[in-house]
């Protein structure tokens, strides 16, 4: 049975660092013989979370007027996500963060109704791709606290990350080369694992 993986970039820039280590990740995905697929979440009509508290009965978001249904859909039905976001004042973007925020109902299955979607049985993967400008040691660490907690949420397995720091160094390329075989042997692994 062919692996699907889904790429989620939550960047407003789709065509830099990190949609380039986001597309090396699902080019490994892809050449490990996964069905690969990448949603930008820029071009997508996603609204905030309201705080109606509709998922507090175990349904879901009671927002279907936007293309969360669609992201809904694919988070159930894939074995692993890529979730890609450049870091902005320390965290994820803001379209990175509205969509995080919609799956509280996933929170709710999990955690109050205390239904594990994956049971007992090997659970879908979730790796995190980012990068910052910014060169200090802790520019990741709200990022990965928000990713873990995502992952965590919709009941996948952290499988690690990816991450480029100092992307403002004019001597990058080095660096983001490393980052950019890195990526596609992480996507690889979580298509062949």
């Amino acid at each position: 049975m062919t692996r699907k993986v889904l790429g989620i970039m939550g960047g407003p820039c789709l065509d830099g660092n990190t949609s380039a280590l986001l597309d090396a990740a699902l080019e490994g995905a892809k050449g490990a013989g996964a069905e690969v697929e990448r949603l930008d979440l820029v071009r997508m009509n996603i609204h905030p979370c309201l705080a109606c508290r509709a998922c507090d009965s175990g349904t879901s978001c009671a927002q279907d007027d936007d293309e969360m249904p669609e992201i809904y859909s694919r988070i159930t039905s894939v074995d692993a996500i890529i979730l890609a976001s450049p870091i902005f004042f320390m965290s994820l973007t803001a379209q990175t963060k509205a969509m995080i925020d919609r799956c509280q109902c996933f929170w709710v299955e999990k955690y109050v109704l205390g239904r594990r979607r994956y049971g007992t049985g090997p659970r879908p993967k979730g790796l995190l791709v980012a990068c910052a400008g910014s060169d200090k040691a802790i520019v990741f660490e709200p990022a990965r606290h928000v990713a873990k907690a995502f992952f965590a949420a919709i009941d996948y397995e952290w499988s690690g990350e990816v991450l480029l720091p100092h992307t403002d160094d004019p001597l990058l390329e080095p660096r983001k080369n490393a980052a950019l075989v890195a990526a596609r042997e992480a996507g690889r692994r979580i298509a062949s694992d």
